[in-house]
């Protein structure tokens, strides 16, 4: 009954429904103030979620933006200032922030710390908008982005 069971396992398991991805094959972007490795998206074969992973050093940022749907932000590591409309919160990892569709944010590290937190949408297709709502490129391909906002 063991040589049985072995021979199932020796063999790689296949799932019709399931995708797995490892390390080498989840793509990983670095673009000025920001890299990302896509968890899960429409470009590694989702159909409705995104799972992106990101680093910012000190001097990064994410600039004003929204989204045409909820994200979750999960901070992992380091300090964070939380940019909303008119205000901002600081906010130290382990946190976890929900954004809701149409809400104006932005993030920028605080201190010198590596900022290592996760953005997460229920689409596979999310939308960017700047703050005058014209469309904005995905953080994995914003090679515009460079002249902080947050700087005095």
């Amino acid at each position: 009954m063991l040589w049985k069971l072995a021979a199932v396992f020796s063999h790689p398991l296949k799932f019709p429904m399931v995708k797995v991805l490892q390390a080498s094959e989840l793509p990983f972007i670095e673009v000025p103030r920001i890299s990302t490795r896509v968890h899960s998206d429409s470009g590694v074969g989702a159909n409705e979620t995104t799972v992106w992973e990101q680093w910012m050093e000190s001097d990064g940022f994410i600039p004003m933006h929204y989204h045409d749907t909820e994200e979750v932000l999960v901070i992992m590591s380091g300090t964070i200032s939380l940019e909303l409309d008119g205000r901002a919160i600081r906010l130290n990892a382990p946190a976890s922030i929900i954004v809701e569709q149409e809400e104006l944010h932005g993030i920028r590290p605080v201190g010198t710390e590596k900022v290592h937190l996760f953005g997460i949408f229920p689409t596979a297709f999310p939308k960017i908008f700047d703050e005058s709502g014209r469309p904005r490129p995905l953080p994995t391909h914003d090679q515009t982005m460079t002249e902080n906002p947050y700087d005095s």
